[in-house]
């Protein structure tokens, strides 16, 4: 489970420097680009975020699913006010999708039997709660990575 918190952790700090890099560089793109990079970064944050406090936080599904919501819609919020609030629409609409996406993903993670999913080990549970999580981050890191370098072309 640390590897998995120290994950978490990178993700909210490459969502965060992600964010001020965006916020110093809003000068060079227009409404369309913005428009885009709301879409992008706030449903990929969301859904890995939504994903992380799933597996971490072992409180009931009810109150998960309320932080996630709240967090993804301030994501959206965020990155959707970059450049002149056109696109906070669709950053709410994207964190809140992206969110609640996450917290299922995260809850069949730990519980498999919901999808009918015959995993009955715990060690096994922990290894793909451990894979998916690794592949997560990575693919958030990429994604980031990719609209950050879409600023230089």
């Amino acid at each position: 489970m640390v590897i998995i918190n120290a994950l978490g952790i990178w993700n909210l700090i490459a969502t965060t420097v992600c964010y001020v890099m965006l916020r110093r560089k809003r000068a060079l793109f227009d409404d369309r680009f913005a428009t885009t990079i709301t879409k992008t970064v706030t449903l990929t944050v969301t859904l890995i975020l939504g994903i992380h406090f799933s597996v971490i936080f072992p409180f009931e599904l009810s109150s998960i699913f309320a932080h996630t919501l709240i967090l993804g819609v301030f994501i959206g919020f965020l990155f959707g006010s970059l450049v002149k609030y056109h696109s906070i629409l669709i950053g709410f609409y994207h964190g809140m999708v992206g969110s609640s996406m996450g917290v299922m993903i995260g809850e069949v993670l730990k519980n498999p039997q919901l999808c009918s999913i015959p995993i009955t080990s715990s060690k096994q549970i922990l290894v793909n709660m451990l894979y998916l999580c690794g592949f997560t981050t990575f693919l958030l890191t990429f994604i980031l990575s990719l609209v950050l370098y879409s600023l230089r072309v």
